[in-house]
């Protein structure tokens, strides 16, 4: 068994100057045992998508390489609002790895779901008819519910790009950053540093669902205090009375509130921070604590998040990828298009493998997990994806790393 799994051991080497953005594929160990610029709802999309009939669609296919292995991925290349430039992104990241990887093995066929639940299952019906074995992508949760009756049909594993975890399992995983698990990495941080009583201004919405839930669950299993929490619409008069119950509890010295929440971005999180600051709070009173939403400049020119946390990848390795990726195409890409170049280049490494163990489940879920440009990550078996973050303290200048991100995972994953 052991010899097996030896013989499994690949890293995707490069001969390129991306050397250090490969992606690096541990021991398969378990197949021997089987014998931004996005909002956060935006990405989230619709819990529930209605079934959709297959309409005929002709979505473009481009083809690094005319031999190998059919991965199809499913963009929104002329999607609406700002998902056609983050579709673009995903897919010029992802022959990016394709040219990095030398000899990728593999067919990458790109097909256009047009941002919406039709789009998306007519390219997927394509992508499948042209014999894909595995699916990338789509990157809305709505387009995800469309095309998951047609790969759990023909038994093919899909990687999406969603960030709502409604739409994982069953064959679907989800290479994203999973709001629920940033929460649970800084709050854990947060505790093991001694501030143990937390509230939290929460959105109302699915987004927001999601982290409270997280936020539940670390406080529980690392022994912290939620003292209050409180919910509030995204309308401008929507956070006026939150603010106020917040305001109380953290200037109660009788409740001892030691870090505060804030899962916002944009606009509206200036708003509430000023509002905070009108009322008492500032972060010489009580530490914030923040999630993805807070990776960007208008953190770190807001007063209420200086000094903060939030769980992210390390900026080193973020400068890294965009430099790679503006050297080739001339442009900063966004945040997502990291998730393309690592979902084609584990889709390369574990192409590799003999045929029946190819994109198994088993493969997809190896506990030791996989290296990528954004840092450690491992699929559970649940189809959420698991990452070694960084713990990040935002400065007017950027983020700084106050706790690097694991090397390597402790323990099965789940």
């Amino acid at each position: 068994m052991a010899s097996s799994a030896d013989a499994l051991r690949r890293v995707i080497t490069s001969p390129s100057r991306f050397a250090q953005f490969k992606v690096a594929v541990t021991a398969l160990a378990a197949l021997a045992l089987a014998s931004c610029s996005m909002s956060a709802s935006s990405l989230f999309g619709d819990s529930k998508a209605p079934p959709v009939p297959v309409q005929p669609a002709a979505p473009q296919t481009v083809s690094i390489n005319t031999q190998g292995i059919k991965v199809a991925l499913l963009v929104p290349l002329s999607g609406p609002g700002d998902t056609a430039s983050v579709g673009r992104a995903l897919k010029q990241a992802g022959e990016l790895a394709m040219f990095d990887s030398g000899d990728p093995g593999i067919v990458l066929i790109t097909k256009d779901t047009r941002g919406n639940p039709q789009g998306a299952q007519a390219a997927a019906q394509e992508a499948l008819n042209e014999g894909a074995q595995i699916i990338l992508g789509p990157l809305l949760s709505s387009e995800v519910q469309a095309v998951q009756p047609l790969t759990r049909q023909r038994n093919v594993p899909m990687i999406a790009f969603s960030s709502s975890s409604t739409v994982a399992g069953g064959g679907t995983y989800l290479m994203s950053f999973l709001p629920e698990q940033e929460v649970a990495s800084v709050t854990g941080y947060a505790i093991r540093q001694g501030r143990k009583n937390i509230a939290a201004m929460i959105p109302k919405d699915q987004y927001g669902a999601t982290v409270e839930r997280g936020l539940v669950e670390a406080a529980r299993i690392n022994g912290g205090q939620i003292v209050t929490m409180t919910r509030y619409a995204r309308a401008p008069t929507g956070i006026i009375d939150p603010i106020k119950e917040i305001a109380a509890a953290v200037n109660d010295p009788s409740k001892n509130v030691q870090a505060l929440l804030l899962p916002e971005g944009g606009d509206y999180l200036r708003q509430i921070g000023h509002g905070l600051q009108t009322a008492g709070v500032t972060p010489n009173r009580v530490k914030t604590l923040g999630t993805g939403l807070w990776d960007g400049p208008i953190a770190r020119s807001t007063p209420i998040s200086l000094g903060g946390w939030y769980a992210g990848v390390a900026p080193q390795m973020v400068t890294r990828f965009e430099q790679r990726y503006d050297s080739t195409y001339g442009s900063t890409p966004p945040r997502l298009a990291s998730l393309g170049y690592d979902a084609v280049s584990l889709s390369i490494s574990m192409a590799k493998a003999p045929d029946k163990q190819r994109f198994s489940a088993a493969q997809i879920t190896n506990p030791e997990g996989f290296q990528g440009v954004n840092g450690l990550f491992r699929f559970r078996s649940d189809g959420r994806i698991e990452r070694g973050l960084a713990i990040l303290e935002v400065t007017s200048t950027g983020p700084q790393v106050v706790e690097g991100a694991p090397t390597r995972f402790n323990g099965a994953s789940y």
